[in-house]
């Protein structure tokens, strides 16, 4: 689904992505893991389009992107939640999703009415809150909402657009314990219907979702496979799970 092939991408003196090769497996959810300034977010923002690499090629479901704005890198199916999608506090939890399933459509709506009465909106937007569990907030206002919530309200957001892949730039940054099992339980049921790219720091949550680790040291790649092997790998131990002795004795 995703091939990383050689990207550079260069801030003046700094090396934030150094050579990087990988590629994510048509539905595997993939994780992304490594200490802080290994370069994991600007990975992620040049995959969308908001960063252009120095060099490099990015290849997405069969086709180069490299070159490709952001907001066709959308359309082709690659979102990235918690930056592509803005919530509307002030609308209901149900409005923000019929809006995302509007946008994603096209203009064939009169984007003034109210979209809860837009049939063709109201029943997929009701779909995907229900897949991430907040159909029972569905006409709350969005303002009302926990931040986990909110983090459950802008995958619903995403799903909106019916991606092939789907970015998730630490998804559980801010959460609670019940918090985070109710998001790992929701990413757990999507990683069976579509393909995720998954950045994390809490170390539970990745060994618990991942079919595939890539660990990332200052811009390179350093190992890529599955979570009992990275466990057990010596140089990602010494680079990065050192510092998370205590996870995984």
């Amino acid at each position: 689904m995703l091939k990383v092939i050689s990207l550079v991408k260069t801030f003046g003196a700094l090396l934030a992505t150094d050579d990087l090769s990988f590629q994510v497996e048509e539905g595997e959810l993939h994780a992304i893991i490594g200490p802080n300034g290994a370069g994991k977010t600007t990975l992620i923002c040049q995959l969308t389009g908001e960063i252009e690499p120095d060099s490099g090629t990015i290849i997405f479901d069969g086709n180069d992107i490299s070159n490709v704005p952001v907001h066709l890198r959308s359309a082709c199916g690659l979102a990235r939640s918690f930056q592509i999608t803005n919530i509307f506090m002030d609308l209901t939890v149900w409005d923000n999703v019929a809006l995302a399933v509007q946008a994603h459509a096209g203009h064939s709506f009169h984007f003034w009415k109210d979209a809860r009465k837009e049939r063709q909106l109201r029943k997929p937007a009701l779909e995907y809150l229900q897949q991430v569990g907040l159909e029972k907030r569905a006409d709350d206002i969005a303002d009302n909402l926990s931040h986990g919530e909110h983090r459950q309200l802008e995958i619903a957001m995403a799903l909106a657009t019916k991606p092939k892949m789907l970015l998730l730039d630490e998804p559980m940054a801010g959460m609670g314990p019940e918090e985070s099992k109710a998001m790992v339980n929701i990413l757990l049921k999507l990683k069976k219907k579509l393909t995720i790219l998954l950045i994390e720091h809490d170390m539970d949550v990745v060994f618990a979702l991942a079919d595939r680790i890539t660990v990332l040291v200052y811009g390179q790649s350093i190992a890529t496979d599955t979570p009992e092997a990275i466990k057990q790998n010596p140089q990602v131990r010494s680079a990065y799970l050192g510092e998370e002795e205590s996870v995984h004795a």
